[in-house]
């Protein structure tokens, strides 16, 4: 509908409409008092106006649409996170730039590296709050000592391949030594002393071309306890043995360990078995002599009562036989091993056994002579007098076959005292005097001084004057039945002759110039 047709009807909007129209060409804009004075509107200045019209566009005109913010990054958090600088800045100068200008509506535009591949952002001044903040890119990093990163890779992993590669060498080196690789068959006999320590043990094997870094074995022996299982002795070891070889086969046990066989003669006497033990690389004679003094003994039926202290207190016991012993072997095991050869030969039940009888005779023999039974009792046999008897047989013997009837001439002498107070032996004369003593005894020899001498002293020596053999043993236990009370060697016919009575003795000894 045309309101200008109608003056009556008011024209509420027409006043706005006639501020939008524009003037005609070469006419100048102004106020349309025609419809001011329709609408009977008062008097608006030009002030005024403004204003209404910035109201009305703060109303009504379309706002922009939003930008949407990026929440701003503190400049130290920013390098705190990253662990750079931005590009193109130093020190705080975009947050200070930035805030500054951001109060007056604008900030410093950053500069922009030449090939990235953002479009850079509107610098015009009126489009700055709409234009989005672009973080700055960071440098390129830098590695080790400032190095680039290339470099520095370079550089870590040469060193990595020459710490692999002195550590694979130095393994090698090692594990050639333990497992001796690449060694020489070579045997090598090595003397490890009662004296010597794990550094001692070490420098031999060392000088004996066995290992070569003796700080390695060291180690090696500290870590398996090779000092608790080394021990004293001659052992036959080869280059190609590793660590472990090496410690097991210089133990006691060890089947490397060096052997000798020694023949202990029957009759030997300790001092001649220590001599001979000594001469054999055995064993010294000192360290025997101690030890048996002195030792400790595992519990042997035959050594309960036996008196220690005296080097030569096994007298009898050491039973004669051919021995396989370790070279530089250990003193306990020497004269362990003989005394369990004595037990082995002579069983206990088999030797009380024949005790018994023999007793019967000999208490019926001394019975026969007069002699009463508290006599008797003290006079009858033992271990102990047997095997000093047997002692005595051993070395008066010819033969095994002789030895049961001189064994029968000791008795009658034995059960008939007042008739035959000595034994007047030879044998024992030999060892009161030391038993070095080579030819025939003088008549100074039979008149030396001592217990053991049974030209002066009745009755049997105070202990073995020798270690018996087990037929000299049985021809006590189980003399034959005579009435010899002498007898005399024939060296010519290599026997004994026996007499009855003295007179029979001395032709025998004038015939054979005794």
């Amino acid at each position: 509908m045309d309101n200008t047709k109608n003056p009556s009807i008011p024209d509420e909007d027409g006043w706005f409409d006639a501020l939008l129209t524009p003037p005609g060409n070469g006419s100048e804009i102004g106020p349309d008092e025609g419809a001011i004075s329709d609408l009977q509107l008062p008097e608006i200045s030009d002030m005024e106006l403004e204003k209404i019209l910035q109201e009305a566009l703060a109303e009504d005109w379309p706002a922009e649409d939003p930008v949407e913010e990026e929440t701003p990054i503190l400049d130290q958090e920013y390098r705190d996170a990253e662990g750079d600088t931005f590009d193109g800045y130093e020190d705080n100068s975009w947050d200070d730039s930035y805030s500054e200008d951001h109060s007056q509506g604008a900030y410093s535009e950053p500069e922009y590296a030449e090939d990235d591949a953002e479009e850079a952002p509107d610098t015009d001044p009126e489009n700055a709050s709409s234009v989005r903040k672009v973080r700055p890119r960071k440098k390129s990093g830098y590695g080790l000592f400032g190095l680039p990163h290339l470099l520095s890779t370079v550089i870590w992993f040469a060193i990595v391949v020459a710490i692999g590669a002195s550590f694979g060498k130095l393994l090698w080196v090692c594990a050639s030594d333990i497992l001796a690789f690449g060694r020489e068959d070579q045997a090598v006999t090595l003397t490890i002393t009662e004296s010597d320590t794990v550094d001692t043990v070490t420098q031999k094997l060392h000088n004996a071309g066995l290992i070569q870094y003796p700080q390695l074995f060291k180690l090696y022996a500290e870590l398996s306890h090779a000092e608790k299982k080394i021990s004293a002795g001659t052992f036959t070891l080869n280059t190609l043995y590793d660590y472990n070889a090496l410690v097991r086969g210089m133990t006691a046990t060890s089947s490397y360990r060096e052997t000798v066989e020694v023949m202990i003669p029957e009759g030997y006497n300790c001092a001649q078995i220590f001599a001979l033990l000594e001469e054999k690389g055995v064993c010294s004679a000192a360290e025997l002599e101690e030890f048996a003094a002195n030792g400790e003994f595992n519990e042997r039926w035959f050594l309960e009562g036996l008196e220690r202290g005296d080097k030569y207190c096994l007298e009898g016991y050491l039973f004669p036989d051919t021995y396989e012993f370790y070279s530089d072997d250990t003193p306990a095991r020497v004269l362990g091993k003989m005394l369990d050869g004595f037990g082995n030969r002579l069983d206990e039940a088999k030797f009380q056994e024949m005790l018994v009888p023999l007793n019967q005779r000999l208490a019926q023999m001394m019975a026969s002579h007069g002699y009463n039974q508290d006599y008797i009792n003290k006079n009858l046999m033992d271990l102990k007098r047997i095997i000093i008897l047997a002692s005595i047989v051993e070395k008066e013997s010819a033969s095994s076959a002789e030895s049961y009837t001189i064994a029968s001439v000791f008795y009658n002498r034995l059960t008939h005292q007042s008739a035959h107070p000595k034994l007047e032996s030879d044998a024992t004369v030999y060892y009161a005097i030391g038993g070095n003593k080579d030819g025939d005894l003088t008549a100074s020899d039979l008149k030396f001084d001592s217990p053991y001498n049974t030209y002066l002293y009745p009755g049997l020596t105070p202990g073995p004057i020798s270690n018996p053999s087990l037929a000299s043993i049985y021809s006590v236990l189980d003399p034959d039945d005579t009435n010899y009370h002498y007898f005399i060697y024939d060296k010519n016919a290599e026997k004994t002759r026996f007499s009855s009575t003295l007179e029979e003795h001395n032709e025998w000894k004038n015939i054979l110039g005794g």
